[in-house]
This record gives structure tokens, sequence and C-alpha cells, in this order.
């Protein structure tokens, strides 16, 4: 019960003036943010819908920038693709004219010099980097330069000139997700562009009696094969047809060795963790990727080892390998870079409707956002202006019927 004194009506009508000022902070903060959710408790629901609606908002922002980065990235891995192509041609134009014996070798070897300036610009080509600094054809080694040229001498060509280059770069692609839980390669591997033809490996070692001794692992192109005690090569070779690897593996049935091939003109990327590859006579068992055993036969290089070849050949008029092995190899990396190609076309085509989708997502979800948050500017301004003529017809009301003196509370 409420005691009822000289101070009622002043306590009271300080209350009630005090709630009628916070309201109208309360307001003209909300005109002010142009939202009407100041408080959660203001709306539980909306607030809720509306936590929800924001973040959706901003990943599809995220998404929306990371197709728009690998659609440029794209573009410029193109770019180069298509000049690689180039001058590839341009490459086979000459080994077409080296092969047909109506030049001399000191013409030849003309041609040869060509084809040597034209490797070292493929060279350059591989190992660019895009706008971030980064190495374009790098894989998911962005920072280590992919191809390393290593030098030697050729006896007709009178001079140092490149007799290797080796991929340094990584076997996997870094990916940006486009959509929710959809992810999308940002490039392509060196080591799969700028091939030429499938390789294959082939053991020196009789695998008929072969067995694991202990678990281990190979990995093959980055794919995780586990062994176990007692596997015999058969064993091996449906792990390896079975683990998803883009690599056939088989018995050689003449020598009964292990096999393995790729299905695309890629390199095998070999590794183990054990010692069952170089058992097999495979790996050479230094703990190096790709060291392959002496007695190991490999075939199958890359775009690079294709030109070195012909120039070669072109160096020692060769015309029996410009018009056989060389010519063929061309015909593949150029095939090759033609698939790469159309791969990255069909990524620029799906990150183009992704980005038509994410055109249209984002306002459709930004308007649910405004349904919830935003406030009725005309409608909170009428509101206001009533809460401050209020306001101001109490403060009127106070100051006549509350005593202002002490002579007036004792008349």
């Amino acid at each position: 019960m409420r005691r009822v004194s000289t101070n009622m009506m002043n306590d009271d009508m300080r209350f009630w003036l005090a709630r009628k000022e916070d309201a109208m902070t309360s307001m003209s903060n909300k005109i002010a943010r142009q939202e009407r959710l100041e408080n959660l408790r203001d709306d539980p629901m909306a607030a809720a819908h509306a936590v929800r609606y924001d973040s959706f908002v901003f990943r599809l922002n995220r998404y929306e920038k990371n197709v728009q980065y690998v659609q440029d990235r794209a573009r410029i891995v193109e770019g180069y693709m298509r000049q690689t192509q180039e001058i590839m041609q341009r490459i086979r134009e000459l080994a077409v004219a080296g092969a047909n014996g109506t030049f001399t070798k000191h013409d030849t070897q003309a041609m040869a010099e060509e084809v040597d300036q034209l490797l070292a610009e493929l060279v350059q080509i591989a190992n660019a980097r895009g706008p971030d600094g980064d190495f374009i054809f790098a894989g998911d080694k962005s920072r280590t330069e992919p191809w390393r040229t290593v030098m030697g001498k050729t006896p007709e060509a009178g001079h140092s000139v490149v007799s290797q280059v080796l991929y340094m770069g990584g076997i996997a692609s870094p990916q940006a997700e486009i959509t929710e839980n959809a992810y999308i390669d940002m490039n392509i591997p060196g080591d799969s562009v700028f091939w030429a033809e499938r390789q294959r490996v082939a053991g020196s070692v009789n695998a008929s009696n072969f067995r694991a001794l202990e678990s281990s692992s190979i990995f093959i192109n980055g794919q995780e094969i586990a062994i176990k005690p007692g596997d015999t090569v058969h064993a091996i070779i449906a792990k390896i047809n079975d683990s998803g690897a883009a690599v056939k593996a088989s018995l050689d049935p003449a020598n009964t060795t292990l096999v393995l091939e790729g299905t695309e003109a890629r390199r095998i990327q070999l590794d183990e963790n054990g010692t069952v590859l170089r058992d097999l006579g495979i790996l050479s068992g230094s703990g190096v990727p790709n060291d392959y055993a002496v007695t190991a036969r490999v075939s199958g290089g890359s775009l690079f080892d294709v030109v070195m070849n012909l120039r070669n050949a072109l160096y020692t008029g060769n015309q029996a390998e410009i018009s056989g092995r060389a010519l063929g190899a061309i015909d593949s990396a150029m095939d090759n870079m033609n698939r790469r190609l159309a791969q990255i076309g069909s990524v620029m085509e799906r990150l183009e409707s992704t980005a038509l989708r994410l055109n249209k997502e984002i306002p459709d979800v930004t308007k649910l956002l405004a349904d919830e948050k935003d406030l009725d500017i005309t409608q909170a301004i009428t509101e206001y202006k009533m809460m401050e003529y209020t306001h101001e017809a109490s403060l009127r009301m106070a100051g006549k019927v509350l005593p202002q003196t002490l002579l007036e509370f004792l008349r």
C-alpha cells in the first residue's frame, strides 16, 4: 500500500516523466540508426531472424568475392596457357620443317637455336606469377618456384643449354568456397598443365613372391594407400586401383614386375612411408619423392622434355627422331594443353553461373533482413512527435498542478 504524502504527486509525476523521456530517447536512437531493434526484447523473434539473415548475407558477400577472385585468376591462367599453345604451334612448325629432309644440318641447327629460345620462354610462362605474387602453376605450393632448370652442355650446340626442367611445385590446388560447402580449385598444378604424355613407371624386381613384412603406406598423387603385413603384389595392385588415384597398377606378364601407369597426361607423384616401393624396384629408398631406382624403367615426360628432345634432334639432324617420336610427343603435349584449356573454360562457365545466382540471392536475403530490422522512418517520426507533444503537455500540467513554492503550499 502506498503512503499518501505531500511528495506523492511530485514523485509520481517525476516517475512518469522519466519513463516518457526514456521512450523518447529510445525512439531517437532508433531513428538515428534507422533500425527498429535497439534491444533484443523489442522483438525477440525478429532479432533471431535478423541475426541469421545478417550472417547469411555476410557469407554470400564473401562467396561473391571468392568467385570474382577465382574468375580473375582463371582468366590469367587461360591467357598464359593460350600463349603456351601458340609457342607449341610454332615449335611444331619447326619440327615439321626439320623432318621433311630438305634442309641441311646447318639449317636444322638454326631451327634448334630458335627452339631453345622458345623453350626458355615456355619455362618463363610456367614460372609466371599472379598479381598477388604467387606462382600460378605451383599448385598448393604457391610460394615455391614450380619449374627449376638445370643447365648442361650439348656438343652440337657449342654452349650451355637447358638439360633438365624439374617440377618442384605442389600436386594439389588451393580451393575457394563459392557457395555453402561447395569448393572449387583455384588453379591447375603445373605438373598436369605442362605435361605431354601419360607417365609409366615399371619396377625392376620380380614380385611374384613379394609379401609386405610390416604395416606401411605408399602415396600416389597425394593419395595414401595403407599396406598391411602379408600383402602380396596382387593385393597392392588392387588397393592402388581402388584408391581413386589417377593411376592404373598392373603386373608385367613378361617380367612379373609392378607397373604404374597414369590415366592422364600428368606426372605420377610417388612417395612412401616404408620400403614397399623400394623393395619392388620402383623408388631408390632415399626418402625423396619420385627418386626412382636406377633400374626402374620410366617413360612419359613433360612438355619441356619433349621440346628438349626436339631441340637435340635438330642439333644432330636426326630426321627419324624428329618425324617419329618428337612430332608425336609434341602433338600429345598440345592435346593435353587443349584439354586443360577446356577444363579452365568449364570452370569459368560454372563461376559465371554461380556469380549470376549470387547476384540475385544477395538482394533477396538483404530484403528479408531489412524487413526484420529496418525502421519505418515515417511512422517512427510520427510516434516521436506524439511522444514529444505529450511530454510537453505533461510538463505544462505539472507546472500548474504541483506546488511551486513553500508559500503556495501553505496557501
